[in-house]
């Protein structure tokens, strides 16, 4: 039973397969028949139409859906079905499909299936249902399910599908284009496709591709029967008309392409296809940096350079290249003659360094897989060598003082200095040429441009006589690659004078001194006889006329020149002793006279007189008959003083003129005596082979000897013509003796004769000593004359001062008891008169004395000019009766007789104290002056003078309150006699005080302001004390002058203290400073404070222009 259930079961699913079949072929029939049809439309319909890309889109893809839309339906189905996929029909749908075609076993057939499906559900009469179901199906196995489906009947579809697959084969026998192109144009719905037209545009480039961010131009060529007017290109549904170069020639150009372009042309309405225009990635380099990092020497940062390729850098600068690139793959770098092809992976930016020491130029070359060479560059890097350095420099010399050198010099270099050095090597006379001394110059190592300066003091050389010596500055620069470079400055050169040319410029420079004295004294002269003839020619009229003015400003512009003269004088002769000072070396009592001369002449033109002068101008504005007595007065006056002071000066130089060549003469006669004393000892050594070098030795003595000889004999001329000459005479005997023993030995050098030529020389040397000490004793001997005579004149006009202040003060009282009508009054005025007459005569011999002794001030001179025009005024007053004004004058001249005699008892002093030390000295060569002569006294000392002064003026105070008569103390005299001599010693105080002042303003170190004050209220006092006032504002003042006094003492003794620790300590004078040397003469530096403080920030370029700019600043005046 089961095996023939199973048999029905596997007919039924036979049948089952051969259904799907069945429907399998008939789908296909359909497909075919369905597909073909709508192709042939779709393609007819495109052949006609032409449509549009996206209508042949649409067309495309509703094509494409139904195409799957009927397989699927009617060719995928059915084969799913064959496969067993899905849900098929069942057995009993199969056994109702079966039933149509044989009837007869349609019930059975289905009944057997339902008991099939009984059985299961009936287990309990299962077998009885199954016996039915093997009954049953043993009668439908003879019966074939499959041959109800008759394939067969499938012809009947060809009707369908065969005439779309006649039509399409004939198109494509026939006609294929009608099939082809519609179809390939359906295919392609996306490309445009156009009609044909009438004519053809054809593209002329070779190739659709362009080059990134380059230009392009399109060209094409027309062709065909009819030939369009115009020509356009769509670009991105815009239109653009094309160039036309002719007719048939047409181009666009595309502008820097960035990416592919689609286009096409438009021409007469009608369309071409789309074509593309390929742009090509070009490799760019975008940017590219430069790195340098430069030398350490040069003081320069490292920096980044951007897009500049030509540089110039120091030698030695490294430099590193980064280039920034796109759509490159090889990059190629050129460096002078070395080449490197770098191949950029997963990067844009390339890196490249290298050390630059000469100039290189270089390039750089970028490629891709389509184009090579491309966007190349080709630069040059200009490599500076580290340049010499440069160095100029100017000489100046001391006007003064020829062995102090100053220089100004100006270095240059690229980066900075190692160091500055001045060089000096001393040629000796004889031509021998020492090693060179090298002394380094501060300067400023980091500047590149800067001025120096340097002070150098031939003196400190060792130098003698007739030497030269060659000096220069050497520079070096900074060059950390290649090494330090020197350059040097011009060599130049110092000779010093030899002792000839030495004693040629002394004289020379004691001439013109002389003869500009001399100069001065006669116009001083007959500046006053001019005044003498105008004043008599002016004295009886009443006014002035134009003329007549111009005559006394022309006399006082006269005196003007003459002082202008005069101080010019002073300062030739200032630079004429600083000059011989700097060659000679003069004994102490020599510089001494010399000194006190030089303050002479600088007192020649005396604050009063400058001021006389300044006074005088002042009434020339407004000058009228009045004033014009006082003013030719004056004038006189100051002139008849300056010819004093002048003929003073020409006789004490016309004297140092003498001691100093006395002096220098005896030092040459000792020097001379060694050296031949030297030679003789050589001669009596030597043999005859040495007799030519002994001999020429022998003849330069002897010519110096001869020189010697000259000087004497200028030594009696300059004797002679002083106006007391020295009692001076030449040992001519000894003179002989010498000149014979000179003559004897070179005589017997020439024959050979060593020993008796050694002999003479030694005698010669012997007499020449002795010569030189008897002129040193004369000298010595006319000093202590001079000074023994000088010192009794000098006491004797003392003591007729003396005697004229007791006169004078008789003369005072006597004028005090009369009346100007008493009969004595006449014996007055003659001996007012015979008073005025021992003056004059004090007048002439200290005036003689002054020509003779530089230790008498030169305000001494001036004050008998003040006592004689108070004089004058006194006998003016008498002659008029003005008795009050005369005595007023007369208290006036006997004040200044008591100054005059204290200043002179000073003088005295000290010329007592300088003979003394010479005679203890026994040498004047080797006297030692007094230390306080010709200098002020000390702040202590007159301290004291004055606090004995306060007490003196204390004890007068009270006398004059008690009532005390006017006789005072025994040898005293009066009380107006104590006054005048407190006025005396109080004016000589303020004379040392003066001169203290001037001092202290020498030396740097004056409080001029307490020191001015202290002079001011002095002056007060004595003006006091000669009008007979002493109160107690007198004494307050006297307080306060000994106060300030001893603040100054204090000063003093700290100064000294200083002064003392200074010269313990051994500290050197500092040197001049040359760049105030250059300032002072007008000749100020360039180099200002901001050269030192130029930011370190600036670069070179910037830093050398700054100090272009500040040297190139004009000296300002």
């Amino acid at each position: 039973m089961n095996d023939n259930y199973t048999l029905l079961i596997d007919k039924l699913d036979a049948f089952i397969r051969k259904y799907y079949a069945n429907l399998l072929i008939r789908g296909g029939l359909y497909s075919i028949a369905l597909l073909g049809s709508f192709f042939l439309i779709f393609t007819q319909l495109e052949l006609v139409a032409w449509f549009s890309v996206s209508v042949r889109t649409i067309i495309f893809y509703s094509y494409l859906a139904g195409a799957l839309a009927i397989l699927s339906r009617f060719v995928v189905y059915p084969l799913l079905k064959l496969s067993k996929a899905g849900k098929r029909i069942s057995h009993e749908m199969a056994a109702s499909i079966i039933g149509t075609h044989f009837s007869e076993v349609r019930d059975t057939l289905l009944n057997t299936l339902q008991l099939n499906e009984l059985a299961d559900k009936q287990p309990g009469e299962r077998e009885l249902i199954l016996a039915s179901i093997n009954q049953k199906a043993e009668k439908l196995k003879p019966v074939p399910f499959v041959s109800a489906i008759d394939l067969s009947r499938n012809r009947k579809y060809l009707v369908y599908a065969l005439p779309p697959l006649f039509i399409l084969l004939s198109f494509l026998i026939f006609s294929p284009n009608a099939i082809t192109g519609p179809g390939s144009r359906l295919i392609h719905h996306s490309v445009a496709f156009q009609k044909p037209l009438p004519f053809s545009l054809n593209i002329k480039n070779k190739a659709l591709k362009a080059v990134q961010q380059d230009d392009f131009t399109l060209l094409i060529n027309v062709e065909g029967e009819e030939i369009p007017d115009q020509v356009f290109i769509v670009i991105d549904g815009i239109e653009y008309r094309m160039d036309a170069g002719d007719k048939l020639n047409y181009s666009y150009t595309f502008r820097k392409v960035q990416k592919n372009q689609q286009f096409r042309f438009l021409a007469a309405g009608h369309y071409t296809t789309d074509y593309e225009l390929i742009v090509l990635p070009k490799p760019i380099i975008l940017n590219f940096d430069l790195e340098l990092t430069y030398p350490p020497y040069t003081g320069q940062k490292s920096e980044v350079l951007s897009n500049t390729g030509d540089i110039s850098v120091p030698q030695g600068t490294s430099v590193l290249w980064k280039f920034y690139t796109r759509d490159t793959r090889f990059l190629t770098l050129k460096t002078g003659e070395t080449s490197q092809r770098i191949e950029l992976k997963n990067t844009n930016i390339l890196t490249a360094s290298k050390r630059l020491m000469v100039p290189t130029p270089y390039s750089v070359s970028i490629e891709n897989q389509y184009m090579k060479g491309t966007d190349s560059m080709s630069f040059f890097i200009n490599v500076v060598p580290d340049l010499f350095p440069m160095i100029s420099v100017e000489e100046y010399r001391d006007s003064t003082y020829d062995n102090r050198l100053y220089f100004r010099g100006l270095i240059k270099d690229d980066y900075g200095f190692r160091n500055l050095e001045f060089r000096l090597a001393r040629k000796s006379e004889k031509g021998e040429l020492s090693a060179e001394t090298s002394l380094p110059v501060s300067i400023q190592k980091d500047n590149t441009q800067q001025q120096f300066y340097h002070f150098f003091d031939v003196a400190g050389a060792g130098l003698n006589p007739g030497d030269q010596v060659e000096y220069y500055f050497i520079v070096w620069d900074n060059d950390g690659v290649n090494g330090s470079k020197s350059s040097i400055s011009q060599k130049m050169s110092l000779k010093i004078p030899t002792l000839g040319e030495i004693e040629k410029m002394i004289e020379k420079n004691q001439e013109n001194v002389k003869s500009e004295l001399e100069k001065s004294i006669e116009e001083a002269r007959k500046i006053q006889k001019d005044i003498s003839q105008l004043n008599k020619k002016l004295l009886d009229k009443k006014s002035l006329n134009y003329q007549e003015k111009k005559q006394v400003q022309d006399l006082l512009e006269r005196q003007k020149n003459l002082q202008k003269q005069v101080e010019e004088m002073k300062q030739q002769n200032e630079k004429a002793n600083r000059k011989e000072s700097q060659y000679t070396e003069m004994n102490e009592s020599i510089a001494e006279k010399q000194r006190q001369l030089e303050k002479l002449f600088e007192e020649i033109m005396s604050d009063e007189m400058k001021q006389l002068m300044e006074e005088l101008q002042k009434m020339m504005e407004n000058l009228d008959k009045e004033k014009l007595n006082d003013v030719m007065e004056k004038m006189k006056f100051n002139a008849e003083d300056l010819e004093k002071s002048l003929d003073r000066n020409l006789e004490l130089f016309k004297q140092l003129e003498f001691d100093k060549k006395l002096t220098e003469t005896i030092d040459k006669l000792k020097a001379l005596s060694e050296e031949q004393k030297k030679l003789s000892e050589k001669t009596n050594e030597a043999d005859k082979k040495s007799q030519e070098k002994l001999t020429s030795e022998q003849e330069k003595i002897n010519e110096a000897f001869n020189e010697l000889k000259k000087d004497l004999q200028e030594l009696k001329e300059i004797n002679n013509k002083l106006e007391e000459p020295n009692n001076f005479n030449v040992p001519e005997t000894k003179k002989e003796d010498i000149q014979k023993d000179l003559n004897e030995s070179e005589k017997s050098l020439k024959e050979s004769q060593m020993k008796k030529a050694s002999k003479s020389q030694k005698d010669a040397s012997q007499k020449m000593e002795e010569m030189s000490d008897m002129l040193f004793e004369m000298q010595q001997e006319m000093e202590e004359e001079s000074d023994g005579e000088d010192i009794e004149a000098l006491r004797a006009i003392l003591e007729n001062l003396v005697r004229i202040s007791f006169d004078q003060e008789d003369l005072i009282e006597k004028l005090a008891s009369i009346s100007r009508n008493d009969p004595q009054y006449t014996k007055i005025l003659d001996q007012q008169k015979a008073l005025k007459d021992n003056l004059s005569m004090v007048e002439d011999s200290l005036f003689s004395l002054s020509k003779r002794q530089a230790m008498i001030e030169s305000f001494v001179n001036r004050e008998i000019s003040a006592i004689n025009d108070n004089v004058d005024q006194a006998m003016e007053a008498l002659n008029n009766r003005v008795i009050p004004t005369a005595r007023g004058k007369q208290q006036f001249v006997m004040t200044s007789v008591n100054n005059l005699a204290l200043m002179l008892a000073e003088s005295m002093k000290q010329m007592q104290q300088n003979m003394s030390m010479k005679s203890k000295s026994g040498k004047s060569g080797k006297s030692c002056p007094n230390p306080g002569a010709g200098k002020p006294s000390s702040m202590k000392s007159m301290r004291q003078m004055q606090e004995k002064l306060n007490q003196q003026m204390e004890a007068m105070k009270k006398s004059m309150k008690e009532g005390k008569g006017e006789k005072g103390k025994a040898g005293q005299g009066s009380m107006s006699e104590q006054l005048a001599r407190m006025a005396a010693e109080q004016g000589a105080l303020r004379k040392q005080l003066q001169e203290y002042r001037d001092q202290l303003q020498k030396q740097g170190a004056l409080n001029q302001q307490g020191i001015n004050k202290m002079i001011e209220e002095m002056e007060r006092t004595e003006t006091e004390m000669v009008n007979k006032i002493i109160n107690q504002e007198t004494m307050r003042r006297q307080e306060e002058i000994l106060t300030r006094m001893l603040e100054s003492e204090k000063a003093e003794m700290q100064r000294e203290q200083e002064e003392r620790r200074e010269s313990s300590q051994g500290r050197e004078l500092p040197k001049p400073d040359p760049a105030s040397f250059f300032n002072n003469m007008g000749l100020p530096s360039k180099e200002t404070e901001l050269l030192r403080t130029i930011p370190p920030s600036l670069r070179l370029y910037y830093k050398n222009k700054v100090n272009e700019y500040f040297i190139s600043i004009p000296p300002s005046n």
